[in-house]
């Protein structure tokens, strides 16, 4: 198998390349050097920083694998010791001089210096500063013995050296990863619509992105930076193109899913591999019956899982307290039903499962999560409202909207002046609709009118798309 270094990326100005194709470049700022304290005196002793980090120090997967050895701390002046004495010395690194963060660090005694291990200091910058590839500032406390024979005598005074630059090995990982195949036309200058999924943190702490496609065919992975320079460099595949795990390369060849369907592909982009689960037909509706509407789950109202992720949203009117209900995945009880699984709105897909309760009566939105286990639902209450320049109460106060339970549409008429106005739950801005009249989206732009009487209506009934209406008297 072709060499994989790109999986190991320092931030030395740009990778250094090898003669492997897969080489992965990442420029970064070059590493700072911070003046150091060279030396330090305390009980007679005086202490300075090894050879080994003296400069910036950029760890590579290379050093680590061959066990490279570190001088760390020397001894540079000792008071007169008995004869067979030596100085044995303990190190522990922090990430300021205060120490408030420690990390014990394995030494190893050279004559009356230590050496440290560069895998051993890697794991402490990681552990300090967490796994991104960044130029890192840290400290050394050593903590020292007078060894004669058998008797260990610990100086009362540790010597604090630094601050010491280190950047520790660690893959490059970008913030957003797009899919680019037959199912796109291959064109990689239009990739928005196949983003994969991020949570949102830090990559170094979630590196995990997925996405669901259908009928994905042949297809590689473009990382943002690939992605807004148009360029195939760097564009992910794999040796063993038809496996449905394995680790991407980046001169690999196509990936490919010849099963017909749903698949949703897993990156980790920690460890550089890919995961593809076969899916097949997916269920992009889940009906919600109860007692709020006769317990038939074809004429129940849906939720609808409008990003293709299994996470499904819908709004139901409860008109009485204490109504219980369920999901299922077909409009019918021959599918998956989804009753209690216990407290924290767990869903379980147990067909003996206890049923949901909904306390208060009201219009809720409910949402459920079926992409990980547990699987689970929320209910929140909503109460609708217009909001804007154009309203009577700016955009300081809502003017409610009335719900109709026979028609399933709020309402209101009022006069407006010239503006702009949105759409708003509960008096906040936790849920809120603008955009096309004709698909309304959450947190989306202002909607425009002029001066005059009007109704303006919201219809939620439809998951798959929101409406409203605004008809001039």
């Amino acid at each position: 198998m072709k060499n994989k270094i790109y999986l190991f990326v320092t931030l030395l100005g740009i990778l250094l390349l090898t003669s492997c194709e897969d080489v992965y470049d990442h420029v970064a700022e070059p590493p700072q050097a911070y003046e150091q304290e060279d030396q330090q005196s305390v009980d007679g002793f005086s202490f300075a920083i090894g050879s080994g980090l003296s400069t910036p120090v950029v760890l590579t997967n290379d050093l680590i694998e061959n066990e490279t050895i570190l001088a760390a701390v020397n001894t540079t002046s000792t008071p007169e010791l008995t004869e067979g004495a030596y100085v044995k010395i303990v190190l522990e690194v922090s990430d300021s001089e205060d120490f408030e963060n420690v990390v014990a660090i394995n030494s190893a005694a050279d004559g009356n210096n230590a050496t440290i291990l560069a895998a051993d200091l890697n794991e402490a910058v990681k552990t300090l500063y967490g796994k991104r590839p960044d130029a890192r500032q840290i400290y050394l406390r050593a903590t020292y013995y007078i060894v004669e024979g058998t008797t260990s005598s610990l100086m009362p005074t540790p010597a604090i050296l630094g601050p010491v630059t280190v950047t520790p090995v660690g893959p490059v990982i970008e913030t957003e990863y797009y899919i680019v195949g037959s199912l796109n036309g291959w064109n990689i200058g239009d990739l928005d619509n196949w983003k994969f999924y991020h949570s949102g943190k830090d990559v170094y702490d979630d590196p995990v992105f997925s996405i669901l496609v259908e009928n994905p065919g042949e297809f590689k992975i473009v990382p943002k930076s690939s992605k807004e320079a148009a360029s195939w460099d760097y564009v992910f595949g794999s040796y063993d193109d038809t496996a449905l795990e394995g680790e991407l390369q980046a001169d690999g060849g196509n990936l490919k899913v010849e099963e017909p369907g749903w698949v949703k592909i897993t990156l980790d982009m920690m460890e550089y591999k890919y995961f593809i689960e076969v899916i097949g037909e997916m269920n992009l509706t889940l009906y919600a019956p109860g007692g709020h509407q006769g317990w038939s789950p074809e004429t129940a109202p849906t939720l609808y899982s409008r990003n293709f992720d299994f996470k499904y949203e819908g709004y139901v009117y409860f008109a009485d307290e204490n109504t219980e209900f369920k999901f299922t995945s077909q409009p019918d009880w021959g599918g998956t039903n989804y009753g209690d699984g216990g407290e924290g709105g767990i869903l379980s897909d147990d067909g003996g499962a206890g049923n949901l309760k909904i306390t208060e009566p009201g219009y809720y939105k409910l949402n459920v999560d079926l992409s990980v286990l547990p699987f689970t639902y929320t209910a929140v209450a909503t109460d609708w409202g217009v909001i804007g320049s154009a309203t009577p109460g700016g955009w300081d106060n809502d003017t409610d909207m009335t719900y109709d339970p026979e028609t399933g549409i709020w309402s209101v008429t009022l006069d407006l002046i010239d503006g702009a106005f949105k759409f708003r739950a509960n008096d906040g801005w936790d849920i809120n609709l603008g955009g096309d009249l004709n698909n309304l989206s959450y947190n989306g732009s202002d909607i425009p009118i002029t001066e005059g009487n009007y109704t303006i209506t919201l219809d939620l009934s439809n998951p798959q798309q929101y409406s409203a209406t605004i008809v001039q008297n």
